[in-house]
């Protein structure tokens, strides 16, 4: 996406693209520090979000959603802002969001889902993922490549969540269960989840991982394709059949079989 933030402070600018970094990955971002470079910007170029803090050295954010409405009306205006007295006129503008300094993680991704102009996503270009026999994922027809063995198994686990969180303990006790400590175990966790997500990031699918700022782990069932969901969910197809096989080489999979098998 691409998204402008405007604030008179850098190090706020920094926390914000931080914090959009962990909820929405691999953005474009442009930077102002007040009215005028905003709306130079929002001028210039099309967003799909602008989050524009209200306390600003000359005009205030406010002034600049208004103005934002005749220059981009596309784009979605979250307001950020220390104050929570300022709310209500936001909210006169029509805004897409009002979120409170410090911005929690949580907060943001719930204000990203509800955008009043949703951000087009090709619908096409998800994750395949084949749960049934061996795990196996593919990008476009082909077979995906991992870096490392354990950045699949990491992706298989939060699979099997079915977009449910998963803290970095309960991650290791079951794919690094082998690890001769819990400090090693926690090292190659690390290695591997930062893998996955470069590898991820690399073909597109930067919004297939959710990581809060509490360290759990999900995924987004939205972006990927899988037959193990279409199965549950009665999207029965000659592809997705259960034949008695789920993950055949992950030993923590085995615990899905029964249900599968009652379902």
């Amino acid at each position: 996406m691409k998204i402008l933030i405007v604030d008179d402070e850098a190090y706020l600018r920094e926390e914000l693209i931080d914090a959009l970094e962990r909820v929405i990955p691999t953005n474009e971002y442009f930077e102002a520090e007040g009215y005028d470079d905003a709306i130079d910007l929002l001028k210039n170029n099309k967003f799909d979000i602008a989050f524009l803090d209200i306390c600003l050295n000359g005009k205030d954010g406010l002034s600049i959603a208004e103005k934002a409405k005749f220059i981009s009306p596309e784009t979605n205006i979250v307001m950020v802002t220390a104050y929570s007295e300022y709310a209500l006129e936001a909210f006169k503008l029509f805004v897409s969001g009002y979120i409170l300094k410090p911005v929690n993680d949580f907060e943001l991704r719930e204000v990203i889902k509800n955008l009043r102009t949703p951000v087009e996503k090709d619908k096409t270009d998800k994750l395949e993922v084949r749960c049934f026999g061996n795990f196996e994922v593919f990008s476009k027809g082909k077979p995906f490549k991992f870096k490392r063995s354990k950045e699949k198994e990491v992706l298989a686990y939060l699979i099997c969540l079915k977009g449910a969180s998963a803290s970095r303990n309960e991650i290791c006790a079951n794919v690094f269960e082998d690890a001769s400590s819990t400090e090693k175990a926690n090292n190659n966790f690390k290695q591997a989840y930062a893998s996955l997500k470069k590898d991820l990031i690399s073909k597109g699918f930067e919004n297939v991982l959710v990581h809060s700022s509490n360290n759990s782990y999900a995924i987004d069932t939205e972006a990927i394709n899988c037959d193990y969901y279409d199965y549950i969910t009665g999207k029965n197809t000659s592809e997705n059949t259960y034949r008695g096989e789920f993950m055949n080489q992950y030993s923590w999979a085995e615990q899905y079989i029964y249900s599968l098998e009652n379902y």
